[in-house]
């Protein structure tokens, strides 16, 4: 069971993501550039072997804590996960508080780890595994080709006949960075570059009937190479 402090100060880091985002600027210098992008709002990073990173960015509130005390705070939220899902299934890589600027950043094993640890939508997986667990793909969608999307709406029908790519839904509180070219998303998403797509700004065509964004994408060697030597 996480504390009511670890959730108070999850749901700052979403507050925190509506307020700040990417600058116009992030967006239009290096837009198609994926390899120099470097999460500058809360963020998760799919990898290839499945593993995710998430980076989290909060202002310090000194009336609810000291620096010091939302560490162990997160230490043991995530020791406690740890002990019923196994041993490094979510792990702190990072932690910084100077001036009272959070930056936190987070790795999880799996997909389903980031899920269940945070209590929150979130699938990564091929299309066939995400249809299985019920996801409902219900459009409209968009194809995406480099850092351009396309203005015509799409059925499912379409990004649902390409078994052979994978796709990343989640909650849109984060900007998502897969490991691979994106090729269609759903209605209310931007992107940033051909790897890294976020919730638009505001999200005019998000389906209410399933306000998760999904972003489909088709795996790419080079982006898988340099994560595998980033982790040797």
């Amino acid at each position: 069971m996480r504390s009511a402090r670890f959730v108070a100060f999850a749901a700052m880091t979403v507050c925190a993501l509506s307020l700040t985002g990417c600058s116009t600027l992030d967006r239009i210098i290096g837009a198609d550039d994926w390899k120099d992008w470097a999460p500058t709002t809360n963020s998760i990073q799919v990898h290839g072997d499945g593993t995710l990173t998430e980076t989290i960015f909060d202002k310090l509130d000194q009336s609810w804590y000291q620096g010091n005390e939302l560490q162990d705070m997160i230490a043991r939220s995530m020791n406690e996960y740890n002990a019923s899902n196994g041993e490094g299934a979510v792990r702190v890589t990072s932690y910084t508080d100077a001036g009272g600027d959070v930056k936190v950043v987070i790795d999880y094993r799996t997909g389903e780890d980031y899920s269940r640890y945070n209590n929150t939508v979130f699938c990564s997986g091929s299309m066939l595994d995400a249809q299985m667990q019920g996801f409902l793909f219900s459009g409209p969608f968009f194809a995406v080709t480099g850092s351009d999307m396309s203005d015509e709406a799409l059925d499912s029908s379409e990004p649902l006949s390409h078994k052979e790519y994978n796709v990343v839904i989640s909650d849109a509180s984060h900007v998502l960075q897969v490991p691979g070219d994106i090729r269609y998303v759903s209605g209310g998403v931007q992107i940033v570059n051909s790897h890294t797509a976020q919730a638009a700004e505001p999200a005019q065509e998000m389906n209410t009937q399933d306000p998760s964004i999904y972003v489909i994408y088709e795996k790419d060697q080079e982006m898988l190479q340099l994560q595998k030597e980033e982790k040797e």
